[in-house]
């Protein structure tokens, strides 16, 4: 019986010899277009988790999740998938973490995005990395094109640019509006600027959305509560334009949003990381520049200069014809060292993708297969993070 079982299980795995490193074949019976497999890279020692979703599908979907269902939370990648599975239209059969941000609980705003963030259609935070940035239409479009933010408020006769959704006072814009996404409320210093209460605005935030407000209060006092029916607008204590002063309580005005070029706006879902991998066939000249550069590479070895220390690492990339999501464990000598962002482009572009942008990585890299974690974590269990990249599939 143990013999048969042993049998089974080489005819389910298959092994591939690459010029590089050895690719072994897992979950052969996800879906039609879905491949998983481990890739043990050989020019070094590191383990890597590929899945491979073929965009020819109409099954498969890419989705992503934010981490408690709000900006100023964290959560498992697991439990996320999970959560996401219990609606019932869906399961999801591959996960992965996400983006960049506050893991920390820095003055409460853990849980906090640095980069674009849109779910179900829904802007939750805004593209900062403009280059480094994923998105899927409705239609199931592919898009990785700079993408800005164009947005602004209106108050009688004054227009004033808003800069950021649902960040950090600290990131530096002059102007952010907080909505129900984000959490109870601002966290803002009363020091550092006036917040105003809007009420009349439809939710969800959209990526392109115009529609009138009013104001309903005007507070000095910093953390202003955030209720689901309406919006807070935090204004530096910087910006002395006499036209501020026409946010009084009954005022009117009209709140408009959109991102740029004008085929985001029908994105469905998107996620932002930190730095473009691949762009047309080609990896980022910076990344190439460092790499030539160092005096002496080392295999495994870690260093101050992230893009060249050898880590863990996420990435998301894709062709005309597949969806890649990428997992490298690391910091682990015995069983993977991780690899320079550099390295982990080479592969990307071994693996087929032409484009590609980075994700968290370090202690956050984690890959779920059918709701079970089959990586290792660098901090040898799965943590918290802030938000999660999903391969998901229709339930007949």
């Amino acid at each position: 019986m143990r013999l048969c079982a042993i049998i089974l299980l080489l005819c389910l795995i298959s092994t591939l010899s690459q010029a590089d490193g050895t690719k072994t074949q897992l979950f052969s019976d996800l879906s039609d277009g879905l491949n998983v497999y481990r890739y043990d890279w050989d020019v070094e020692t590191c383990v890597i988790y590929v899945a491979e979703m073929s965009r020819d599908n109409p099954t498969l979907h890419f989705e992503v999740a934010l981490g408690k269902s709000q900006v100023l939370g964290k959560e498992t990648v697991r439990s996320m998938a999970k959560r996401r599975s219990q609606r019932g239209d869906r399961r999801v059969v591959v996960a992965v973490n996400g983006g960049f941000g506050v893991l920390g609980d820095i003055r409460g705003y853990g849980g906090v995005l640095e980069n674009l963030h849109i779910q179900d259609g829904e802007l939750i935070t805004q593209p900062t990395d403009t280059e480094a940035c994923f998105g899927v239409t409705e239609s199931g479009e592919f898009l990785s094109t700079p993408v800005q933010m164009k947005a602004s408020i209106q108050i009688g006769t004054y227009t004033l640019p808003l800069g950021c959704i649902n960040q950090r006072r600290l990131d530096g814009c002059q102007v952010t509006l907080y909505t129900p996404r984000l959490g109870e409320s601002t966290r803002t210093n009363r020091r550092r600027g006036k917040e105003v209460l809007l009420s009349g605005l439809p939710f969800p935030l959209t990526p392109n959305y115009a529609h009138p407000y009013q104001v309903e209060k005007v507070s000095n006092d910093g953390n202003s509560p955030i209720s689901k029916d309406s919006a807070v607008l935090w204004i530096s204590s910087r910006i002395k334009d006499t036209g501020v002063s026409q946010f009084n309580p009954g005022a009117n005005g009209k709140i408009t949003v959109s991102l740029s070029p004008p085929e985001w706006n029908r994105v469905r879902h998107a996620i932002g990381g930190r730095l473009r991998l691949l762009k047309n066939g080609k990896i980022n000249q910076k990344l190439v520049d460092m790499h030539l550069k160092e005096k002496k590479h080392t295999p495994g070895k870690r260093s101050q200069e992230l893009n060249l220390s050898h880590e863990p690492r996420t990435a998301l990339g894709y062709n005309a014809n597949t969806l890649f999501l990428v997992v490298a464990d690391g910091r682990q000598p015995k069983y993977s060292t991780g690899l320079t962002l550099y390295e982990l482009a080479g592969i990307l572009i071994e693996l087929g993708a032409t484009e590609a942008i980075n994700l968290d990585g370090g202690s956050s890299s984690t890959f779920v297969v059918n709701d079970e974690v089959i990586n290792k974590p660098s901090g040898q269990q799965e943590r918290e993070v802030l938000n999660a990249v999903f391969i998901t599939m229709d339930i007949k």
